[in-house]
C-alpha cells in the first residue's frame, strides 16, 4: 500500500539525524483526547497534542492487501487519571469509536515539526486492559481498522448482496456472493494441469 507524503516529511526523512514523534486522536464520547509519545506538549494541525508520557507506545503497524481487519495496540499510561478512568470504566465510552495515528518527522537540530504529519491508521478502539508486572502497570488499548463484524454487522444483517446494495448503493462487492456458494472452485497443481491438458490434446477421455 502507498502512503502519501509531503515534500517537508521527504526532507526530513533524507536527512542525517531526525526524529519521530506518532499523535494519536481518541474520539471518545466525552470528547476527544489527544496524545504524543513527544516528552513535551506539542502544538500542531491546530490542536495541542499532550504529552509528559501519556501515550507510552505504539504497537506494529500492518497494512492489509485484502481489505481484513487489522490491528494496532496502544499503550497508555496510568498514571493519568483520566486514562485509568477510562479503563475501569463503561466500554461505551470508547468502544467503535474513531482512532487516527499520524507519524510526524522532527528535525534534530530545532527539535521541530518538519512537513505535515502523515496520517498512518485510521480505525476504531476496541478493548483496554490493565496489564500489571510487580509494582509497575500500563494500560493497552487495541484498535482495529473498521470493517464487517459482530457489532457492526448484528446477525440479522446477512452480508449479501441485497443487505450490501441497502447500505452501501452501487458496490457491487457482493454481486457475485450467491453464485459462489456452493460451487467451490476446483485448483490444481501445475503437474495435474498440465497432465489433464495433454490427455485432452490426446483425446484420451475419462469413462
Amino acid at each position: 500500500m502507498t502512503v502519501n507524503t509531503n515534500s517537508g516529511f521527504d526532507a526530513a526523512s533524507r536527512a542525517g539525524a531526525y526524529g519521530v514523534m506518532a499523535l494519536a486522536e481518541l474520539q471518545l464520547r466525552s470528547g476527544t483526547v489527544r496524545y504524543t509519545t513527544w516528552p513535551v506538549n506539542v502544538q500542531t494541525m491546530g490542536q495541542s497534542w499532550l504529552g509528559l508520557g501519556n501515550l507510552g507506545s505504539i504497537g506494529e503497524m500492518h497494512e492489509s492487501e485484502d481489505g481484513a481487519a487489522e490491528k494496532l495496540t496502544l499503550t497508555l499510561s496510568p498514571i493519568d487519571v483520566g486514562t485509568r478512568a477510562l479503563a475501569l470504566g463503561d466500554p461505551a465510552d470508547y468502544q467503535d469509536r474513531r482512532v487516527r495515528i499520524w507519524i510526524a518527522l522532527v528535525d534534530a537540530a530545532t527539535l521541530q515539526i518538519t512537513g505535515q504529519p502523515v496520517l498512518r491508521f485510521v480505525g476504531v478502539m476496541d478493548q483496554m486492559k490493565i496489564e500489571r508486572d510487580g509494582t509497575t502497570a500500563s494500560i493497552s488499548m487495541d484498535c482495529r481498522t473498521a470493517s464487517y463484524d459482530v457489532r457492526s454487522n448484528p446477525a440479522a444483517l446477512r452480508m449479501n448482496h441485497a443487505q450490501h446494495q441497502a447500505r452501501h448503493p452501487g458496490e457491487m462487492g457482493f454481486s457475485y456472493l450467491t453464485s459462489i456458494i456452493g460451487n467451490p472452485a476446483v485448483w490444481v497443481g501445475k503437474w495435474l494441469q498440465a497432465n489433464l491438458q495433454y490427455r485432452q490434446l490426446l483425446g484420451v477421455g475419462s469413462k
